[in-house]
């Protein structure tokens, strides 16, 4: 594959996940403002004045599809699915015993031209995030795979809602997960002890390292595919 239609694909790729973190935020938002009551397209534009209608009918179109919200009525309204209620109800709870100081919303995505091992790949890491002790989950969630029309790849991405015990397996989460997109839920201000800190700063040099050496046997063993 020649460098520059590697370069479209990333750009695309890019792109794409731009695109589905803004439906994401936007999708989240419209469910914000949907728990306190039924809400007109009309009504939703006026309480997300940083979203153009078009995107707010575009996302409340996504939410439709996925049986988030109902619609019903003239004129029409929205509201949030008896699921997602149970849902958001089910996370207030578990709010009540989580102790961790750090909450954060994620996106896990990757791209593949073999549909199969895309999905064993993506099942393994929502698999092993759910089993992970070092962090509260929330909620996980494995989207279809899809075809991207201009590569002809496949897609799917894994979002979920984590919360942390500290900086450091903040980072790891990033880090060990492949996380490709994130945002802070709480707090709103940390203090991180010069100690924690540290520790937390010694944790990515071993893993950067970890990882240049990774890359340096694969160079090794193409190389020595190569001479054969």
């Amino acid at each position: 594959m020649s460098e520059e239609i590697k370069e479209d694909i990333k750009s695309y790729k890019d792109e794409e996940l731009k695109k589905s973190i803004s439906v994401l935020e936007l999708r989240n938002e419209i469910a914000k403002q949907l728990s306190t009551g039924s809400k007109t397209d009309d009504e939703l534009k006026k309480l997300i004045p940083g979203a153009t209608y078009e995107e707010i009918v575009l996302a409340l179109k996504n939410m439709l599809t996925l049986k988030l919200i109902n619609k019903e009525g003239y004129p029409v309204k929205y509201t949030l699915s008896k699921e997602i209620i149970d849902k958001l109800k089910s996370r207030k709870e578990m709010s009540g015993s989580d102790l961790n100081p750090i909450k954060v919303s994620i996106i896990i995505e990757s791209m593949s031209s073999d549909k199969g091992a895309l999905r064993e790949g993506m099942e393994k890491i929502e698999k092993l995030l759910r089993e992970d002790k070092s962090y509260f989950l929330y909620d996980v969630t494995l989207a279809e795979i899809v075809i991207q029309e201009q590569t002809g790849l496949f897609s799917t991405y894994i979002e979920g809602e984590v919360s942390c015990p500290d900086f450091k397996s903040l980072l790891r989460l990033v880090y060990y997960y492949g996380v490709t997109a994130i945002d802070v839920l709480k707090p709103d201000k940390l203090s991180i002890p010069i100690s924690d800190l540290q520790e937390a700063l010694f944790t990515i040099v071993d893993m950067t390292h970890g990882y240049a050496e990774m890359i340096y046997k694969l160079k090794q063993e193409l190389g020595h595919i190569k001479k054969k």
